[in-house]
This record gives structure tokens, C-alpha cells and sequence, in this order.
């Protein structure tokens, strides 16, 4: 759902109570830039600056002007150790405006208050191991399932790994990590969840009218159970449409490791360079 924005190059884009979940900005080129990571309070907020500080890690806090253009009490950028930037904030501003979908969707899945955020997204980093505890040691996430993805297939097949983790939510993951080379549209892909399984085949067929590249056929992944068709944005990066992700208790989860990928489907196309 469209929403009003603060300036003339932003475009804003709601998919529940919150005035805006995607804020996309003209640039010089096509690329996701960067996610935003919520805490809970002013004082959470400031304790993750001090330990991205202590990490080594630059920190810019963001004015009053920029964050109340974010919608928020406070702001802060800072990167992970692969380089890709990240946002951090506290305060959650609300404008009571009900969300009514353009496109006929009947829910995204974030949340009674929107505390299961946007849905997840997933990072590509081969210093893998450095990457993985920075988001557990200096942010706060918790592993939900270790993957290790034998994708070529041999006995000398080393494998992927993939880390999985949660916030502090009931959503199974809201960030994952694969040990692969990062991309030019620095992201693997982003998730988003609806409420049924009709909203999933009405997207995918908006999309295949619309021409827009299916990545993925539809599948049901193990880890998370989510049923899902993966779409290629103009961005570069791949957006996965799902619904019946599982919720968990992260206070009680344990970790799991998963071999294969998918339950079922989930059939990849062949890389544009090659038809």
C-alpha cells in the first residue's frame, strides 16, 4: 500500500499498521541498501551502539529530523563485517491509518503489534564464521537452525553452510546467512509473508502476467515449512512470497540442522546468462 513520503525521491510502501515497511530511494544504481533491526527500548538501542563500537564497528547516529523521517525515536547506521550497512532503532511511531491492500491481499504476516517485522532477509558472506557471531554477539540474534546444504552434489562436496536466526519474535528466522560470495545487488533475497495460500498463487500469477522472472517454482522448505514461490525483483536480488511459516518460542527453541532445502517443489531456473 503506498504511503505518504517525506521527500520527492523515497517511495513508501505499507504492509501493515506501521507507516511504512519498505522505503525505497532513487540512486545511482539498482541495489537493496540496507535493513533495519528493532529494539525493544531506548535503553536496548543504546547498549547495541556500545557494542557495535566495541566491535569495532562504525556508528552513525542519525539526528531527530532523519528519525522522525524514519518514523522512529531513534536512529543509528552501522555495517556488519562483510561490509553490508544496517540500520538500528527504538520507538516505533504509529499513524493509525488501516492497512487496505491495492492488490487484494488478505494479510501480511508480521505480527499482532508488527513485532515479527517485514518477514526476513538473507545475506551472502564468506568470512562466514566472523559474520555469523557478529549478528549473535554484538545484535543479539539467536540460531534457529544450522543448515549445510550439499548443493553439488559427491562425496567431495564440502558443502553451504547457512545460519538461520532469530529475533527476539516468534518468527522462525528474520535474518539468514549463506557462505557464498556476495552478489552486486548485495542480497540473496528478502521474505515476505501473507495469510493464505490463495494470496501466494494470485501474486504468483500477477507476476507471470506481468512478466516478472520466477526464480523458484512453488516449494515447501523444511526448516521453516514456509510454502513459497521465489520472483526476481528490478533490483537484481529475489523476493520469496510464502505463507504457513512456523512460529516458534525463541526462549525455548533448540537448534536444529537441516540437510536438504526443500520438502518438495521448489525447482530453481537456470542463470540468465544462460537462457
Amino acid at each position: 500500500m503506498p504511503a505518504p513520503s517525506p521527500r520527492d525521491d523515497v517511495l513508501l510502501f505499507r504492509m501493515d499498521d506501521r507507516p511504512f515497511r519498505f522505503w525505497v530511494q532513487r540512486g545511482d544504481r539498482d541495489a537493496f541498501v540496507q535493513p533495519g533491526w528493532e529494539f525493544a527500548n531506548e535503553e536496548a538501542f543504546r547498549a547495541a551502539i556500545e557494542r557495535l563500537k566495541a566491535a569495532g564497528r562504525p556508528v552513525e547516529v542519525a539526528g531527530a529530523a532523519e528519525a522522525k523521517a524514519r518514523q522512529v525515536a531513534g536512529l543509528a547506521r552501522s555495517s556488519d563485517p562483510t561490509g553490508y550497512e544496517l540500520e538500528i532503532f527504538y520507538g516505533r511511531f504509529l499513524d493509525y491509518v488501516p492497512f487496505q491492500s491495492p492488490a487484494g491481499v488478505s494479510q501480511f504476516v508480521t505480527g499482532p503489534s508488527g513485532e515479527m517485522g517485514l518477514g526476513h532477509v538473507v545475506l551472502a558472506a564468506l568470512n562466514f564464521d566472523e559474520v555469523h557471531a557478529f549478528y549473535k554477539d554484538v545484535l543479539g540474534f539467536g540460531d534457529t537452525d544450522l543448515g549445510r546444504f550439499y548443493l553439488a552434489g559427491g562425496d567431495d562436496d564440502p558443502g553451504v553452510g547457512f545460519a538461520f536466526l532469530h529475533a527476539e519474535n516468534i518468527r522462525h528466522h528474520s535474518l539468514a546467512l549463506g557462505q557464498l560470495p556476495p552478489n552486486e545487488s548485495r542480497l540473496v533475497h528478502m521474505m515476505v509473508e501473507v495469510a493464505t495460500i490463495d494470496d501466494v498463487g494470485r501474486a504468483l500469477e500477477r507476476a507471470q502476467k506481468n512478466n516478472v522472472r520466477i526464480s523458484s517454482t512453488l516449494g515447501r522448505h523444511v526448516n521453516d515449512k514456509m510454502l513459497s514461490f521465489y520472483m526476481r525483483s528490478p533490483s537484481g536480488f529475489d523476493i520469496e512470497y510464502g505463507c504457513h511459516g512456523l512460529q516458534i518460542d525463541p526462549k525455548s527453541w533448540i537448534v536444529t540442522t537441516s540437510l536438504p532445502v526443500s520438502d518438495w517443489g521448489h525447482a530453481w531456473a537456470r542463470p540468465e546468462s544462460e537462457g
